[in-house]
């Protein structure tokens, strides 16, 4: 017996329909009992049709019967309605969380798979695009087995020929259907593809919208912006169009298999079948019966013609999902957790061993033997490619597939601590990361609700409240992505905030005053001066003036780490 190899997409999409497991097995026998309603219906309403034209009465049993049917039956497809969709919403919750905290842990290596705005649309574009595969598609695939299954069993002890036609047009429906679906699929590839580069350009040409004016490109930007909205716009009518020829191919089958039916219907009551002539196959009753129940039969396959696309477009979009999920944050070399002895003796927070890091063939950072005392802040300075922003990548957790040992007071950094470390951390990154929202949402962001005192204290610290003060709405001001209406000095301290909020006491600063002229770096360093001290800091820098309050000063080159005098 040869069994079914489903892909990696469908195998994906299967163990996310698991975690709602419950819903949707209660979703299947409320189908059982909307094929049940169907038949009962067709029944009383064949009864009451029958009466009318043959003996002119009305059965009122028959007509209750067939309304309560009726009811019954629109009250389960509401409730299987709303469980399907508070599935998909559960579904998608859960699988949002997941891919954002995936991530999180992947940190900088996320840009690995593609720029944050093309992220971004995976995240919300592409896991909604799930919605309908989960509301509609799954719990259709049962109905399209059941109720088309029950209607030939209720056929068969009324007519042969009607029971032959609904079996033999009903593969013809399904046939067509995964042909056209199977060019869906692509198409729907192919659209997220180009929604990812048009985020990912329309990111980039905002940011740099001042450097394109000021080289005066913007006509060049809007020209390529606009190419690839065009593009956008052409694989989304090919998907449109692919659905409408779908939908169009199983309403034109299904409405010829139905006039089938009535055909045999029709001649048969008239006695003029050729094979039959003179003798009527079926009474009127049912003929009512089986013309009402042909629509129903059909009607399952029509609507998973329909759905057939959303399954299309979910396996594209999960294609995109997993790619997400088999990026792996870096393993650390060594995992073991356990006291190693401090061989210099001098009690170092943090301690480098002869740390070097290559990938394939570059040194991306030259051995490096040091520490850093808990309360002591170091300044490294260093050229473009040292390697820089690689130990700060270390440090972070993000990338450990290097060479040599980094202990944290005196116990190798494993991925069992790794939490624990990172929220000593404060990193100030060149850019800081802002969000749309005002000052306080972003100074709280990833911290909770802070206390006004608290917020209050650390603007004052960080040198911002005169500024955030004079501000119309104060530290409710809504401000942008760039910080659009702040210098950038201004935000410089209010990332300063943001690490006091923290209440972080090991901080890493990559190139604090970057962009910045020096009237205001100097500024911005005697900020951190005074609301540093304690902490344990790590500034790196191009700057090729030492920051007189640091206490350790190292020189980054290509072939090491040098700690000056």
């Amino acid at each position: 017996m040869r069994t079914r190899v489903k892909s990696s997409e469908q195998q994906f999409l299967f163990d996310l329909q698991q975690q709602q497991r419950k819903r949707f097995q209660m979703v299947k026998w409320l189908g059982v009992l909307i094929a049940f309603s169907i038949v009962i219906q067709a029944l009383g309403l064949a009864k009451v049709f029958a009466e009318l034209v043959l003996e002119g009465s009305f059965p009122l049993n028959a007509a209750l019967l067939a309304g309560a049917a009726f009811l019954f039956k629109t009250v389960l497809q509401y409730v299987r309605e709303q469980i399907c969709a508070t599935a998909s919403r559960t579904i998608r919750f859960s699988l949002r969380k997941r891919v954002v905290e995936h991530l999180t842990h992947l940190g900088p290596n996320r840009l690995q798979i593609d720029e944050d705005a093309g992220l971004s649309t995976r995240v919300y574009e592409q896991i909604d695009a799930l919605d309908d595969y989960f509301s509609r598609y799954v719990p259709q695939v049962f109905l399209v087995l059941f109720i088309p299954l029950t209607i030939l069993i209720a056929v068969i002890p009324v007519s042969w020929i009607a029971f032959f036609i609904f079996a033999l047009t009903a593969p013809l429906v399904v046939f067509f259907m995964v042909m056209v679906g199977h060019k869906a699929a692509n198409a729907n590839r192919k659209q997220f593809t180009v929604l990812s580069l048009l985020s990912n350009q329309f990111m980039d040409l905002n940011q740099g919208m001042a450097e394109l004016k000021r080289l005066g490109q913007t006509d060049r930007a809007r020209e390529r912006l606009s190419l690839t909205a065009s593009e956008y716009q052409k694989t989304t009518m090919g998907v449109l169009r692919l659905a409408f020829l779908s939908t169009g191919t199983l309403e034109l089958f299904s409405s010829v298999a139905i006039a089938m039916v009535a055909l045999y219907l029709g001649l048969g009551l008239l006695e003029q079948l050729p094979w039959q002539v003179g003798i009527a196959p079926v009474s009127l009753f049912a003929a009512f019966y089986l013309l009402l129940l042909a629509p129903e039969f059909y009607l399952p396959l029509r609507q998973l013609g329909s759905d057939y696309h959303a399954k299309q477009k979910a396996e594209a979009a999960a294609t995109d999902l997993q790619e997400i999920f088999a990026a792996e944050p870096s393993d650390f070399m060594a995992t073991s957790s356990s006291k190693l002895p401090d061989k210099k003796g001098n009690g170092a927070l943090i301690e480098f061993e002869n740390v070097s890091w290559s990938t394939s063939g570059r040194v991306r950072l030259a051995d490096l033997s040091a520490s850093i005392s808990q309360g002591e802040r170091v300044w490294l300075r260093g050229a473009s490619g040292a390697g820089k922003s690689s130990l700060m990548s270390i440090l972070l957790g993000f990338d450990q597939k290097f060479d040599g040992r980094l202990l944290i007071k005196g116990q190798l950094l494993s991925s069992s601590m790794l939490d624990e470390w990172r929220r000593r951390l404060a990193w100030l990154p060149q850019t800081p990361e802002w969000i749309q929202g005002t000052i306080r949402q972003n100074l709280e962001l990833g911290l909770g609700k802070c206390h006004d005192a608290d917020l209050r204290n650390a603007l004052i610290k960080a040198q911002c409240w005169d500024f955030v003060g004079g501000l119309r709405f104060g530290w409710d001001t809504p401000i942008h992505e760039a910080g659009t209406g702040l210098s950038g000095g201004q935000m410089q301290r209010l990332s300063i905030a943001r690490a006091l909020l923290s209440q972080a006491d090991v901080w890493l600063l990559d190139e604090p005053c970057s962009g910045l002229d020096s009237d205001t770096a100097e500024q911005v360093l005697n900020t951190l001066d005074e609301v540093s001290f304690g902490k344990t800091v790590l500034i790196i820098s191009h700057d090729t003036h030492p920051v007189s309050w640091a206490d350790q000063k190292w020189l980054m080159k290509e072939d090491g780490v040098y700690v000056e005098a």
